[in-house]
């Protein structure tokens, strides 16, 4: 008997998979009513939770609700903790999504007491977050926000890093509501530390690892420090690093093309064999930066790569206005159609580059390293600077 009622219930769960609404409400009906003969209070309080979600998945929320009352009642009764918290989600969910609040509210409140005292800070951070949604939702929003720090602290306790960056998110987005701008820019800080602290302890898909503490990488990992990171790999197309301190960070075969890295520290920081195209660098710092790689098009404009190294870069037609290249590398570099106008070119070692339409009119070579006769001939014809040096 009791294996017959398991498998109606098990094939209630393949009915209720497939859509098939009707066919796993009979098959639950009938394994409810099994589980009753045979006075299995508990199989039975699952049975009448199920029959809960179809209902509710049948449009029938009155029914839905008697059937996870019936659920929330047998499973006091015979003191089945999970049981008892699975009904009360469902009864907060189903009222929240009739717009019933304060039952909702009622029901995740005793969800909440009940992981208290089951000692479960797993849950409880669930039960405050959910809390918190429902205060928001009838515009409490002291109370919701009451609520999503006590979670925080909750989740800092348990190093749960998700929800610290769900319960942060939540936080700037309530005190933005209100135009408490001094909050958000402290709760964006606090997330952005323990953004970074989560990257250190869990290595990985930064992208990916950034949206699941809420982050939009897009536009949130703006003026960060990501310095001393390992972004290999990673795709970080159109991304904006404004202002972002990337020094000693990785980008090795990473994807930067059409990103905004203005203002950005990329010291000593290592872009071998990335893509960079069309990427803005106005004004970034390149101090000893490994940029042996693919820039056409970018924008260098005011950077400084004070002794960077651009080894056999390629960077056709990309514009190097009034930056700083003192003693930067461009060996073997393709710099066709490169603007170095109002470039500081003090030791620069040009060996082997090609220079081919390259914009020079006024640019002064004097102390740059590696420029033949013939090459300097050419550059002179489009007006760069070569001072003689007196004996």
């Amino acid at each position: 008997m009791l294996e017959q009622a398991n498998e109606l219930f098990n094939q209630g769960i393949s009915s209720y998979q497939n859509g098939q609404y009707q066919a796993a409400l009979k098959s639950w009906q009938d394994a409810l009513q099994s589980y009753i003969n045979l006075k299995d209070r508990k199989r039975e309080g699952s049975a009448w939770g199920n029959l809960g979600v179809v209902h509710e998945a049948l449009l029938n929320p009155e029914l839905a609700i008697n059937c996870y009352q019936e659920h929330l009642a047998i499973s006091r009764e015979i003191h089945d903790p999970k049981g008892e918290l699975n009904a009360l989600v469902n009864l907060s969910n189903i009222y929240y999504n009739l717009r019933d609040y304060p039952h909702a509210l009622e029901y995740q409140q005793q969800r909440l007491e009940l992981t208290r005292q089951l000692l479960d800070p797993h849950t409880e951070e669930q039960a405050l977050s959910i809390l918190a949604r429902i205060y928001l939702a009838q515009e409490q929003f002291e109370q919701a926000a009451n609520s999503y720090q006590q979670q925080l602290i909750l989740a800092q306790s348990n190093q749960n890093y998700q929800s610290q960056g769900n319960a942060l998110n939540s936080l700037k987005s309530i005190y933005e509501q209100l135009e408490q701008w001094d909050q958000v820019q402290a709760y964006s800080q606090q997330h952005q530390l323990i953004f970074r602290q989560f990257l250190i302890d869990n290595p990985g898909n930064i992208v990916q690892q950034a949206e699941s503490m809420g982050l939009d990488p897009l536009i949130d990992f703006v003026g960060m420090d990501l310095s001393h990171l390992d972004f290999n790999y990673t795709d970080l197309r159109g991304i904006n690093l404004e202002k972002t301190n990337l020094s000693y960070t990785n980008f090795t075969l990473a994807d930067l093309s059409g990103a905004i890295l203005k203002e950005a520290d990329l010291s000593h920081a290592i872009f071998t064999n990335a893509n960079l195209r069309d990427t803005d660098f106005t004004h970034a710092n390149f101090i000893e930066t490994d940029l042996r790689t693919k820039m056409p098009r970018a924008n260098l404009s005011y950077a400084n790569l004070t002794q960077a190294d651009l080894t056999s870069a390629y960077l056709p037609h990309a514009n190097f206005t009034q930056a700083n290249l003192s003693n930067a590398n461009l060996q073997y570099a393709d710099l066709t159609g490169v603007n170095f106008q109002g470039a500081n070119l003090t030791g620069a070692n040009f060996s082997r580059a090609e220079l081919k339409d390259s914009l020079v009119e006024n640019v002064d070579f004097t102390q740059v390293v590696g420029i033949s006769s013939r090459i300097k001939s050419e550059l002179v014809k489009r007006g760069a600077i070569f001072e003689e040096n007196e004996d």
